[in-house]
């Protein structure tokens, strides 16, 4: 009997913050497989024809896949934080399993056939009517593959049901034969994880029936499936945060020289670079968010929807662009590499708070704390991201008043100790859900808008002077654009007493 409740396909990205480990992971992949064509040469037209074949697909089918026009080649699973034992991410190795071995999931059956419930149970009892005709027909096997003689025996089925069988199982046919039946399933994690201490079949949650007569019983290299343990040449699949931000630096530096031959490029080039290809996944995110809510793909099947790629020539076009100009682009760049820093940072300070506590209040403090930063990352910062970072930032800094000191001026509305200790302590301590910058309070009486203003200073003499300046500063941009909403009534800020 088919127990596999997970759906093949899974849009993640509504709760996925398209900056982090994953999206570099997914970067990382691509720059790998097109460095490989680099080499060859990058004025032949073989490697433009693999730019505009190639590309990366976020979240659907796995948490990313490497396509080449409508065939998958490669499928990877990425864990950042977590254990590092093989029993360990049993679940996610179970999961793709039974993907690869075509494994039809209830709820991606359910998905073809209207389920409106009228009343409690409506749905539940239309469920199980479907499932009776899958077993009663032998439309579906023991194991949840379809049965070979599928197409045969649905002739029998009621063509209330028929049809819609008929329409899932050719989509999903259709489906394996383009994303699993000759695809690689890459496994990526931030630690190294350790080799099973038994026979996998022998693991408690493995399918069993699908790993028999593996040729090494410790390992799934001969099922197409590769963990850091196994042995290939394609991907480092054990890197941590800074072994994969180096690694991606690397990559970059050899692409940036053979894309412009003669060329020198400092570190700090390399870096802004990285984050221009970064801004690439959140702008895939904030497409793929937007279709959800128009509902895009709703009249496509379900089975046959794709989500928008990142093409490999789109990474390679904002390689070739020219980006040491100290313009509005370059110095957006500049801002957001800061505050991606220092919302990372953010994480992994409140991360290290918890890492070594027992206690329950400790860690439900920190998961608050976390899905807090994270709604306020995708419901306002991503909003003005990555296109309109020096506006957001200039929200949160009002006062800062733009001079023809512009490195100064930008460095400083991206101040990552700020950020931090400032703007990010203090949504991270709101309890109210954050929907917008601007905060109602107070039954809705008063409009409260966050900044970094700080004004934490115990010597009261340099308190007072720090006022008078945020005074000024606020003053000047009110008489050209005021960087404080319509309406708001407070600006909070930082302070003793």
């Amino acid at each position: 009997m088919n127990t596999v409740t997970k759906s093949i396909l899974c849009d993640a990205t509504p709760s996925w913050n398209g900056y982090n480990y994953q999206g570099k992971v997914g970067l990382y992949v691509c720059l790998e497989n097109i460095l490989i064509e680099a080499r060859k040469g990058v004025d032949i037209p073989s490697f433009v024809s693999f730019l505009s074949e190639h590309h990366i697909e976020y979240e659907w089918i796995e948490d990313f896949a490497i396509k080449k026009n409508d065939t998958y080649l490669s499928l990877h699973q990425v864990k950042h934080k977590g254990e590092n034992d093989f029993k360990d991410h049993v679940e996610a190795i179970a999961t793709i399993l039974y993907r690869k071995n075509a494994v039809l999931p209830d709820t991606d059956i359910f998905k073809y056939f209207t389920l409106k419930s009228r009343q409690k149970g409506d749905a539940a009892a239309v469920k199980a009517s479907i499932k009776s005709e899958l077993l009663t027909h032998k439309l579906i096997d023991i194991q949840g593959k379809l049965d070979t003689n599928w197409k045969v025996n649905i002739l029998s089925v009621e063509s209330h049901y028929s049809s819609k069988f008929d329409k899932c199982f050719s989509d999903f046919e259709l489906l394996v034969q383009k994303a699993f039946s000759s695809s690689t399933t890459y496994f990526h994690t931030a630690d190294n994880v350790s080799p099973p201490s038994d026979d996998i079949s022998n693991i408690s949650g493995i399918p069993r029936h699908f790993v028999v007569g593996l040729t090494n019983s410790k390992s799934l290299s001969c099922k197409g499936i590769y963990l850091s343990f196994d042995v290939q040449n394609a991907y480092e699949l054990a890197l941590s945060d800074d072994e994969l931000n180096h690694k991606l630096e690397e990559q970059i530096d050899e692409l940036l020289h053979l894309l412009h031959a003669g060329e020198t490029f400092l570190e700090a080039d390399v870096k802004l670079y990285k984050t221009a290809l970064c801004a690439l996944v959140d702008q895939n995110l904030v497409k793929r968010h937007q279709h959800i809510r128009d509902k895009v793909d709703k009249d496509i099947p379900y089975l046959s929807r794709t989500k928008p790629s990142i093409y490999f020539s789109d990474i390679v076009n904002e390689l070739k662009n020219t980006i040491r100009k100290m313009d509005e682009a370059y110095w957006n760049l500049i801002c957001r590499e800061n505050f991606e820093t220092a919302y990372r940072e953010q994480l992994e300070e409140i991360y290290g708070d918890v890492r070594y506590s027992e206690s329950e209040d400790d860690i439900e403090l920190y998961n608050q704390y976390v899905e807090r930063l994270e709604s306020v990352k995708i419901n306002v910062i991503d909003f003005y991201f990555p296109n309109n970072c020096v506006y957001f930032l200039r929200q949160i800094y009002p006062h800062k008043v733009l001079t023809y000191d512009s490195h100064h001026f930008y460095n400083s509305i991206s101040n990552t100790d700020k950020i931090k200790s400032v703007f990010f302590d203090f949504i991270q301590e709101v309890t109210k859900p954050i929907e917008k910058l601007i905060l109602n309070c107070h039954k809705d009486a008063f409009e409260f808008q966050p900044s970094c203003i700080d004004f934490n200073i115990s010597n009261e003499r340099r308190k007072r002077l720090e006022i008078d300046i945020v005074k000024k500063g606020l003053a000047d941009n009110s008489s050209r654009q005021s960087l404080i909403h319509k309406n708001v009534d407070f600006i909070v800020v930082n302070s003793t007493g």
